[in-house]
């Protein structure tokens, strides 16, 4: 194999974070109607705006805190604000690849950049996913639960959406569960569906996979272990994934009162919105781009009077989206040039001691 030049990779390097620059810049101009700004700083009460914006930080942050308290509970590093620039990051490609399929692989690799060693980095990004699956799944179930007549009586086009997304996410848990409880009768089941699967043409080269997806199966139960052990991370974490989950279901709240509406309370309205979140959670586009919207004006049909309907559609996928996608679209280019800069250091470092 060809090795890559210093000025090959710096090449990549950089094509790499102008492409980032683009991708934001392409996703926002193409999806976002600025025509609609001006009309909408008129009509609206900018201290709920402001205290939407104050939520958005105040997402990202207790996403940047609890990626730096599993960080430290798994490899102290002395890297500042570690938590921060992989959580931006994280959050980052969550919006900008399908199913967010892009963001653990990219932050397990800038882990590794910062001299987390791979399995540990692997362990980090893992208690998290799980983390975040497992308390999200809990939060949107009890609330679907209490909720189920509503959802039968008045809301069943977003029934089956919303059944799917539980399913979805309840099978992750129990498979995580199972992968951790019991790690070896989960290879053998495995092993078996592969055995099975790999007699079909197409999937044919399955089997020569088995052995990296019994060592995933092995490392994913050793990660959650480590995790478990260490009470103090684990409670904290939980109890800030809880208050963020709160912050972000909490962004419809402001912009329904950011139009001077009262029929509906706090709990009403955060209600609504988790059964809009997991309604999209199976929808595959880059953070679920379009569903969101549809979703957004079926659920909140009988909440937003007709003539502010589009203008609310409007200020949800601001906050949620473009907010997120702008900001830490910025600090991650930011990490991968630092993240560079960092590298060459290290090596520089290694040549004088030498």
């Amino acid at each position: 194999m060809t090795k890559l030049t210093k000025k090959k990779k710096a090449l990549i390097q950089y094509g790499f974070l102008l492409f980032l620059i683009c991708l934001t810049t392409y996703v926002v101009s193409t999806t976002l109607d600025i025509k609609l700004i001006p009309h909408i700083i008129e009509i609206v009460n900018k201290k709920f705006l402001a205290l939407g914006i104050l939520l958005m930080i105040g997402y990202i942050l207790f996403e940047s805190l609890i990626l730096e308290i599993i960080i430290n509970a798994i490899q102290k590093t002395k890297i500042k604000l570690i938590g921060f620039k992989i959580g931006t990051m994280g959050l980052y490609y969550n919006l900008v690849t399908p199913f967010a399929s892009g963001s653990q692989p990219i932050q397990v690799y800038s882990l590794t950049q910062y001299n987390v060693s791979l399995s540990k980095s692997i362990a980090i990004i893992t208690n998290k996913t799980v983390l975040f699956q497992t308390i999200v799944t809990i939060y949107c179930g009890v609330f679907i639960m209490g909720n189920m007549s509503i959802l039968k009586s008045e809301m069943p086009s977003v029934m089956l959406m919303m059944t799917i997304g539980m399913i979805m996410n309840i099978i992750m848990l129990i498979t995580g569960m199972l992968i951790v409880c019991s790690p070896k009768k989960i290879k053998f089941l495995v092993n078996i569906i592969i055995d099975m699967l790999s007699k079909l043409k197409i999937f044919k080269n399955l089997k020569c996979k088995k052995s990296t997806i019994n060592l995933y199966i092995d490392e994913y139960s050793y990660s959650i272990k480590i995790f478990i052990k260490n009470k103090k991370a684990l409670i904290t974490s939980i109890l800030l994934t809880i208050i963020q989950l709160t912050v972000f279901f909490s962004i419809t709240y402001c912009i329904y009162k950011a139009f001077n509406l009262n029929s509906q309370n706090y709990i009403d309205i955060l209600t609504l919105q988790v059964f809009l979140y997991m309604a999209v959670s199976p929808v595959p586009t880059p953070g679920n781009v379009g569903a969101n919207e549809i979703a957004f004006l079926t659920i909140f049909a009988n909440v937003f009077p007709k003539e502010l309907s589009g203008f609310a559609v409007f200020l949800y996928g601001a906050f949620i989206y473009y907010f997120v996608v702008i900001i830490c679209g910025i600090f991650t280019v930011n990490t991968h040039y630092h993240m560079g800069k960092y590298k060459n250091n290290k090596r520089l470092k290694l040549v004088k001691a030498k």
